[in-house]
């Protein structure tokens, strides 16, 4: 299982990114065939039906996406990109259900491929979260401590208000969070 977390601010600029793994197993799992443990973007095709995932010899990642001619990106680098795209895609779906309704945890608003998103919304700031299997009590949870870390950051004096997130305490709390409740 892989999560991809983002907070943004209120003017939808990520403040922090955290791509992570469960250390739970998930339910009925094999051996994972990928060296990576996020989904496989190799399902995307082009209107004209070919594959936007082959990653053969001199393969373009990206194809007719709207990559610049001589950008290439590996594995990673492209999970990554995938995972923003996804992320800043959802804000949309996000707005939408929170002037519709009054609650601060909004799972499963969204759906991509193999993810998942839910998201939690403290005053202005939206937290997002990619996953690909559901847990709502677990997500709620783990939204819950990131909320808290997130306010701590907030007090710190040295810390200014919607700029990012460069404190190693707070990855390593979100890290132990995930671990605990995803």
């Amino acid at each position: 299982m892989s999560f991809y977390l983002a907070v943004v601010s209120p003017l939808d600029s990520p403040l922090f990114e955290l791509s992570f793994s469960s250390a739970k197993p998930p339910p009925g799992s094999s051996a994972a065939s990928s060296t990576s443990s996020f989904p496989s973007w190799s399902t995307f095709t082009a209107a004209n039906g070919s594959d936007l995932g082959a990653d053969g010899p001199g393969a373009k990642v990206g194809g007719t996406l709207g990559l610049l001619s001589g950008e290439s990106k590996t594995g990673p680098e492209r999970d990554r990109a995938m995972c923003q795209m996804i992320a800043h895609k959802s804000l949309d779906s996000v707005e939408e259900m929170m002037e519709s309704t009054g609650s601060l945890y909004l799972k499963n608003i969204d759906r991509h491929n193999e993810w998942l998103v839910s998201a939690y919304i403290a005053t202005n700031v939206k937290f997002i979260l990619l996953h690909d299997m559901k847990n709502d009590d677990g997500i709620r949870l783990f939204f819950l401590d990131v909320w808290e870390s997130y306010v701590k950051i907030l007090l710190n004096p040295f810390h200014t208000v919607n700029t990012p997130i460069r404190n190693p305490a707070f990855e390593s709390k979100i890290r132990a969070s995930a671990k605990r409740n995803l």
